[in-house]
């Protein structure tokens, strides 16, 4: 039995798979706007923080800022444009520790260990998969590829044109 990911191979086999530094700065960019979120005073600020880390990468054209900044984009592996959607299934293993966070008492214990652990697999999975998704990326069906800030027409992975 082939799966989605195999039968769609082919059509990706020319991207330019992100480097890993690229969508470590991404990320860590992602995740400071998300910390200064955070920062609004009440529960505002928790929503708007765990709603940007969440659905950041449904803008348009899949680019958070992080991806906007190292020239990046998430692509979906059924060649249909990005969509919120994607991006919560995409995101939620990032998303979890802010979750876990909200819980009092033992809410910051959690958030900080579940947070590690989930940090190290998606480390883990984003360096050593050979086609370089994360956890996250298996769940929604995404790739991160290179696109360029000066791009103005199709992206470079594709090959209809």
């Amino acid at each position: 039995m082939r799966l989605r990911w195999e039968n769609q191979r082919e059509y990706f086999q020319d991207a330019r798979r992100a480097r890993y530094l690229a969508r470590l700065v991404g990320k860590t960019a992602d995740l400071i706007v998300a910390m200064s979120l955070w920062h609004i005073p009440g529960a505002a600020g928790v929503f708007a923080s765990i709603f940007y880390i969440l659905t950041c990468d449904g803008f348009p054209g899949g680019r958070s800022i992080g991806k906007r900044l190292t020239g990046l984009k998430v692509v979906r592996i059924d060649r249909e444009g990005m969509d919120f959607q994607s991006s919560l299934m995409r995101n939620s293993p990032v998303a979890a520790p802010f979750l876990l966070y909200l819980f009092p008492v033992i809410g910051p214990f959690l958030a900080y260990t579940v947070g590690l652990a989930i940090l190290l697999i998606e480390t883990y999975l984003g360096f050593y998969d050979p086609d370089g998704q994360r956890a996250g990326d298996t769940f929604a069906e995404t790739l991160v590829v290179e696109h360029p800030q000066d791009s103005g027409g199709d992206p470079p992975f594709d090959r209809r044109t």
